[in-house]
């Protein structure tokens, strides 16, 4: 019932956003339909693409994909997103990780945002069986030139997590999961985005997110460096930091680290970004 709940609320919020920026795009269908060009200056899109195998003494399978999506709709920005990845060596599976998120985006100002956004992970190996959250509040753009972004965001929200009790093996594959009860509490989240144009072709760009709750403080954090390879094409190297402040028993490990290498395909809008408020980020897969 309480996940019910949760599903609820988040269709609320965003659906709210949905019907806004629907009356406000009827509103202007005129303008819009005056210039075409218009129109194809609010989507942005991206996916990612990386896999790595290796044969010999011992087998290890990699890969992850991803995309990002975003629309533009006068005031509102209306994005969402997703991430699958996976590892094995031999027969066994050493990380599997599947993300989605949607967000909503209300321009105050030139440089203010209200944001209402949905995020759910489901993660094999950190000893959450799965972590889910919807979180609303304000955010404010620090730097907007051509070259650099650094924007902030803070809100208050609901989180539910499902902790289970893992035991592993020698190569960090699950041998036995303990579900234990639901988790829900009130969380705190911020984040940091920052992204800056090094070169017309090689772009750095750095999210933090923490969500901080009674029983737990999530913090995550990608690092990335993208190199252009040609208008659509971008090759990214990165680093993703996922820390638990509070992890269930059994799993040692606080902080998780994730290298990445991904063949990246954009639709460029230099008005947008395919993740709005969150520059564009690798979220890749283990290197063996």
């Amino acid at each position: 019932m309480m996940k019910k709940s949760l599903a609820a609320v988040a269709a609320a919020l965003l659906l709210h956003g949905v019907a806004y920026a629907g009356a406000a795009a009827s509103e202007s269908t005129d303008a819009q339909s005056a210039d075409k060009d218009a129109a194809a200056s609010t989507w942005a899109a991206q996916a990612q693409l990386g896999v790595i195998v290796t044969s010999g003494n011992t087998t290890t399978k990699s890969g992850n994909a991803s995309f990002d999506l975003a629309h533009r709709i006068n005031r509102w920005t209306l994005s969402g997103g997703g991430a699958v990845l996976y590892a094995s060596t031999g027969d066994l599976n050493t990380q599997q990780d599947t993300t989605a998120r949607v967000q909503a985006d209300l321009d105050l100002s030139p440089r203010t945002f209200w944001f209402s956004t949905l995020r759910w992970d489901r993660n094999l190996f950190t000893g959450f069986a799965y972590q889910e959250s919807v979180a609303s509040g304000g955010g404010f753009k620090f730097i907007q030139s051509p070259a650099t972004l650094l924007a902030g965001e803070l809100g208050v929200g609901y989180r539910r997590q499902e902790p289970e009790i893992l035991t592993t093996g020698t190569l960090g594959n699950v041998l036995t999961r303990t579900r234990q009860p639901v988790v829900s509490d009130a969380v705190l989240q911020a984040g940091l985005n920052y992204s800056h144009d090094i070169t017309q072709s090689t772009k750095l760009v750095n999210t933090l997110l923490v969500q901080y709750g009674a029983s737990d403080t999530t913090t995550t954090d990608n690092l990335a460096l993208q190199v252009k390879v040609d208008a659509t094409l971008s090759l990214a190297v990165g680093m993703q930091l996922v820390n638990n402040s509070s992890p269930p028993a059994g799993s040692v490990k606080h902080t998780d680290m994730v290298v990445t290498v991904n063949l990246v395909y954009a639709r460029k809008n230099p008005k947008l970004s395919a993740s709005t408020g969150e520059p564009v980020t690798v979220t890749g897969f283990n290197l063996p």
